[in-house]
């Protein structure tokens, strides 16, 4: 059942073990199966329950896949006080958030080994987060957030 399709409502237990790309395609598909009036404001309580099961999908998987980049990010030499700019937030938030990721994976890899984070890789990762000063953007060059520069996801300014 899908809110595309107009069979019902797109409830949340139906698109929670969906994968990012099964969720952009199910929204997309809501989305173009949209009218005016509905993307107006104007669709039924049906209609909104089913965009917000869908974009609630899409965030999820969106927020789960930024948190591995910031890890990949700082494993491949990005220093923290660069990932926490183009977040636009703290060293602090970012470490958190790296952290609560990370703990679930090695606990992932303690139930099933192979899986989730070894613990070279964990301690490589917390030893730059634990290492790093701050959050100056004075600190590195690599990211702009000055408008004349703005390429990061979208093409205007």
């Amino acid at each position: 059942m899908t809110a595309a399709a107009g069979s019902g409502v797109v409830r949340a237990c139906q698109v929670r073990d969906w994968g990012l790309r099964e969720a952009l395609e199910a929204f997309g598909a809501a989305l173009a199966a949209s009218s005016a009036g509905e993307l107006a404001g104007g669709g039924d309580a049906g209609y909104y329950l089913g965009q917000v099961a869908l974009q609630n999908a899409v965030a999820e998987r969106m927020r789960i896949g930024a948190t591995i980049d910031i890890h990949r990010a700082l494993v491949a030499g990005a220093a923290p006080a660069e990932v926490a700019h183009v977040l636009g937030a703290s060293v602090t938030e970012v470490a958190g958030r790296w952290r609560t990721w990370a703990e679930g994976q090695r606990r992932l890899r303690d139930w099933c080994p192979g899986l989730g984070l070894g613990r070279d890789e964990y301690e490589q990762v917390a030893a730059v987060l634990a290492g790093d000063g701050g959050n100056d953007p004075g600190q590195f060059t690599g990211f702009s957030c000055r408008a004349e520069d703005a390429q990061v996801g979208s093409p205007r300014p």
